[in-house]
């Protein structure tokens, strides 16, 4: 007679470690597929350019209406720290929020964003950014900035 496997599963699930939650980060890159428009007698070419993450904004609300708006509101980060020529944002999200987180990733050379609503287990966004002696993010850092949720 076979023995039932439920003390096993058991065993396996106290020792098995917690989920982990969705980490959520912007592709580094962006391709732009650019369509010119030429005057009367030109003929347009359009062509493929690739742009790198140059920074994020995280908002509050419906993603349709936010991305219709020109400039929405961005959320201030909970915590800003100075480590040498690194900035580090983070926010901080309850685990019961009442509304929608939409991460907008921005690339450099671009008005092209891609966006997309930050799943409801996610706690924490964290980005490093280069900054200079100021304290002013670089606009051509020499290395991307880091940006992750979780």
């Amino acid at each position: 007679m076979l023995r039932p496997l439920a003390p096993l599963a058991l065993l396996v699930a106290a020792i098995a470690p917690p989920a982990l939650a969705e980490e959520v980060r912007c592709p580094p890159s962006l391709t732009v597929q650019a369509q010119p428009e030429a005057p009367g007698g030109w003929s347009p070419y359009p062509a493929k350019d690739q742009h790198t993450l140059a920074g994020v904004a995280l908002v509050e609300g419906d993603r349709s209406a936010l991305m219709a708006t020109p400039a929405p509101a961005a959320l201030e980060p909970d915590r800003s720290l100075r480590r040498g020529r690194s900035e580090i944002r983070q926010w901080d999200f309850p685990a019961a929020r009442r509304s929608n987180v939409v991460l907008i990733c921005r690339y450099g050379g671009t008005q092209a964003t891609l966006a997309i609503d930050l799943p409801r287990t996610v706690r924490r966004c964290q980005i490093t950014e280069e900054i200079d002696a100021r304290g002013t993010v670089l606009d051509k850092p020499t290395t991307p900035p880091q940006f992750l949720c979780r």
